[in-house]
């Protein structure tokens, strides 16, 4: 199936989701990752703020105060990662999201990468198709797990040749996930 038919798909999935299974999915992946030796040993973290019913990172910031923390800002046509150090930091920008101020420090050197996924097609994220992630990867290193909802993990999609393969994906059933390394 192509890539546009599947997001009308998942953004159906989302506003049909109910908010109990929204909040158990969230709780699933937050105690998967507070576990993970992976994020345990990173000190330099980098998530997202979620949009629609994306899974929400955001509790992290406080479970683990001693981390660094850095959030995507669009540039152009790909990302920069800039510290955050308070949710209130970020500010209003482009697709209802929030993003760093354009003067918080940018990092190059990621530890562990938390990306939203809206579909995965095997190890690929599929994203709202506007390629910024896969910009970003192409440049820059570091571990990159996907996130995803159960129901929208491992769809048929024809993978092009700029999609970047993330290191493994969470997809919101408790202790499950497909490890690509």
């Amino acid at each position: 199936m192509d890539k546009k038919t599947l997001r009308k798909k998942a953004y159906k999935y989302y506003e049909q989701m109910s908010d109990d299974i929204y909040l158990n999915r969230n709780k699933e992946i937050l105690e998967y990752i507070v576990n993970d030796e992976r994020f345990l040993n990173s000190k330099k973290v980098a998530l997202y703020y979620p949009i629609k019913k994306e899974i929400n990172l955001l509790s992290l910031m406080v479970l683990f105060p001693n981390k660094e923390y850095f959030f995507p800002r669009m540039e152009g046509n790909t990302l920069s990662f800039r510290k955050v150090t308070d949710i209130l930091e970020l500010e209003d920008a482009k697709f209802n999201l929030k993003e760093p101020k354009k003067t918080s420090k940018i990092e190059e050197n990621i530890d562990i990468y938390y990306v939203p996924c809206l579909l995965t097609s095997g190890e690929f994220r599929i994203g709202y198709g506007k390629g910024f992630y896969d910009n970003y990867f192409k440049n820059h290193q570091g571990f990159k797990v996907g996130i995803v909802h159960k129901k929208l993990k491992n769809v048929h999609a024809k993978i092009d040749e700029h999609d970047i393969p993330m290191d493994y994906i969470i997809w919101g059933v408790k202790l499950c996930m497909m490890r690509l390394y």
